[in-house]
């Protein structure tokens, strides 16, 4: 009798909770949307079927330019409020839960104006929120394009008319696209995925391959259109890694589509580039590959804005970083000291702030926070649990968090449960590098040698400054056979102790060998590069006096890329040395002015130039060594350039952050490089 009363009071229980997952709203958009392109506009007429309803109003979010048309619940016209983008639309009574209809008719514009040279690609979209257009249609998810109704379980059946030859994207699987006498209909079929579709449209050249389990397309513009076997190619490639890597890919396709303005999105079940970006040679191997990766984290495993965005970071090290490990291991040290030095340079010096606070890249600084040192947190765990159990609970938030929010207390449970960290310490982990801004800076002090009989002991110390972290970091000895000696020390406060044996004499001590903690790197370990003028405080823009004046405005769009709009451009004259001696100083081709001429003379004098080949336009970023920590960079027109020339290697100099040289010619990027740094407080090299 007792287990009866215990296996029906199990049944009650089972039973409550089935019904309680039952009465979620859940949503069945039938869309149908026509294209205006001259108008800037578009035409919706949208069924809304509601199943388990138990409230008594409905408030739907939509465009704010949009114009009411008409509104039925039920089949009925029906009284609605509509102010700021929201439509509330009280319900008749009835018995809940229950089925609920609505129509709404309406037009909406979209006339963003979009930028025609770009120069700064901090911000991804350029502000642009939605346009409908000749030249193509963007509408992001949150444009209000289709009424949104929060916090609901949604599908779509999607219908698309645009003028003929105007082909539509969106999320999901495609049912067709049929040309008419002179329209096309583009048909989408959308399953719940836990957020809304963006909608993409453009006169495409469409192609698919289905070799692979996931079929693959391209929506690229006719221009484009010799990318398509390309990228067709190297998606089928990522999609078939990140399975093996991550688990099913969660779309039932994957498309390239090319924006008509300078964009790198990733939606659910498709990737938006502008066609500059498409063509840039590595974009298939570099950017797709991180957009793919989305699939999984962003599109599959929704982000918890409330408590930060940890996507872009995990995404940075599955796709961009893993790339470079893949290639070697000294490839991947290589990364991992770029992300310090970008810290260093761009958040460090005062724009930074706690990981739960970032939620997406509005400038250098939040990328260096938001993605960078984010990537570098999923290494050190990885570092600290194993990559076996690593992977494996990447895998396990996925298969439970797909289509649901996850935050990054979603991660460290599943490394506690999953991959084994101690609970304890994951929290303390978690705390200090998700909820604290900062970084800590480390050097060795205090490095003795002594000899112990036949062997010698090496003692020291991890100096750490304020504000203390809480962490492992090895260290390797090298002595002078070569042979390494590695130990691991575990600073919490100012100051840790350590000591290793070895049967040789010391030859150089290494703190973080393999750059595997996420520090504050010194001054003397950061080399001067592009994204160290995009970080200036205080830059000085000088013009040479020989200079072409026809060739000012490529000045311009490199203030503009460098985040310096509108800065002045101080000629020859203007540049008083003694006003400008605290500055980061910038030159546009070589002053004739002794005292200008000598800054650039001296800076270059400690560098190696002879890694330029032939060029028609040099770009140069040196640490000044007369004026500590300022810097002073040079672009130089080789004489006979072409001003066509300078001015398109102007407007790529700020995608070539990290490197401190570069040679263009005909605006093609040739050599490339970073100055070599080989100071640094955690190496110690013994005296013979």
């Amino acid at each position: 009798m007792r287990d009866f009363r215990l296996f029906f009071l199990l049944f009650l229980l089972c039973c409550a909770a089935f019904a309680g997952e039952c009465s979620a709203l859940t949503c069945r958009h039938d869309l149908n949307v026509e294209l205006r392109p001259e108008a800037h506009s578009i035409l919706v007429k949208d069924t809304l079927r509601l199943e388990s309803v138990e409230i008594d109003s409905i408030d739907l979010i939509i465009a704010e330019k949009a114009r009411m048309e008409e509104l039925r619940v039920d089949g009925a016209p029906a009284e609605y409020s509509f102010e700021s983008g929201r439509i509330t639309v009280p319900l008749p009574p009835g018995a809940t839960p229950r089925k609920v209809e609505l129509l709404l008719s309406y037009e909406a514009v979209f006339d963003d104006s979009v930028p025609q040279e770009v120069a700064n690609f901090d911000n991804p979209g350029f502000g642009v929120t939605g346009i409908v257009s000749g030249k193509g249609v963007f509408l992001p998810p949150d444009s209000g394009w289709y009424a949104r109704l929060p916090d609901a379980k949604v599908e779509f059946d999607i219908r698309v008319v645009a003028p003929k030859g105007i082909y539509a994207v969106t999320a999901g699987e495609l049912i067709g696209h049929t040309d008419e006498e002179d329209r096309t209909v583009s048909s989408w079929k959308t399953g719940a995925i836990g957020q809304g579709p963006a909608l993409s449209a453009g006169r495409y050249v469409v192609h698919s391959n289905t070799a692979g389990r996931i079929p693959v397309m391209t929506y690229l513009l006719p221009d484009s259109d010799s990318l398509s076997e390309t990228y067709l190619n190297a998606s089928l490639e990522h999609l078939a890694f990140y399975e093996k890597l991550h688990g099913p890919y969660p779309f039932p396709k994957f498309a390239v589509v090319e924006n008509f303005f300078p964009t790198g999105y990733g939606f659910p079940s498709y990737t938006l580039m502008g066609g500059t970006v498409l063509r840039l040679p590595f974009i298939p191997q570099t950017s797709l590959r991180h957009e793919i990766a989305h699939s999984w984290w962003g599109n599959g495993v929704l982000v918890d804005y409330d408590s930060g965005n940890w996507c872009e970071g995990l995404a940075t090290y599955v796709a961009d970083y893993l790339a470079r490990e893949h290639v070697s291991a000294e490839e991947g040290r290589l990364y991992r000291m770029q992300i310090l030095q970008d810290y260093a340079t761009l958040a460090a010096s005062g724009a930074d702030f706690p990981l739960n606070k970032f939620t997406g890249r509005t400038s250098p600084s939040t990328r260096a926070v938001g993605y960078g040192k984010a990537a570098f947190l999923f290494h050190m765990i990885r570092q600290r649990i194993g990559d076996a159990p690593f992977w494996e609970s990447l895998r396990q938030v996925f298969r439970e968090r797909l289509f649901a929010k996850a935050s990054w207390i979603d991660f460290r449970d599943a490394f506690v449960k999953t991959g084994g960290w101690d609970a304890q310490e994951a929290q303390a982990f978690f705390e200090q590098w998700i909820s604290r801004p900062g970084a800590p800076s480390l050097k060795l002090q205090q490095v003795r040698s002594s000899k112990r009989g036949a062997n010698r002991r090496v003692s020291g110390a991890i100096v750490q400054a304020r504000p203390f972290f809480d962490f492992r970091i090895n260290l390797a000895l090298t002595d002078s056979e070569d042979n390494t000696t590695g130990a691991e020390a575990h600073p919490t406060g100012g100051v840790t102790r350590f000591a290793i044996q070895t049967s040789k004499a010391p030859k150089k001590l290494v703190a973080d060998p393999g750059v595997n903690v996420f520090r504050l790197l010194s001054p003397r370990e950061i080399p001067a590069t592009v994204n160290s003028l995009k970080a200036s405080g205080n830059l000085a823009a000088i013009t040479a006096d020989g200079i072409d004046r026809e060739m000012l405005p490529a000045f311009s769009t490199l203030l503009e890329g460098l985040g310096r709009r509108g800065a002045r451009m101080l000629s020859e004259k203007e540049a008083d040395l003694r006003k400008i001696k605290s500055a980061d100083l910038l030159f546009f081709g070589l002053p004739r002015s002794k005292a200008l001429s000598s800054l650039l003379e001296l800076s270059a004098r400690t560098y190696d130039l002879s890694v330029f080949s032939e060029a028609d336009c040099l770009f140069l970023v040196f640490a000044d060594p007369r004026r500590t920590g300022r810097l002073t960079a040079l672009l130089l027109p080789v004489p006979g350039a072409q001003r066509a020339s300078v001015s398109a290697a102007a407007h790529k100099i700020t995608h070539y952050g990290k490197y401190s040289y570069l040679a263009f010619s005909d605006g093609t990027v040739g050599t490339k490089g970073v100055w070599e740094t080989k100071a640094s407080p955690l190496i110690f090299e013994f005296s013979r």
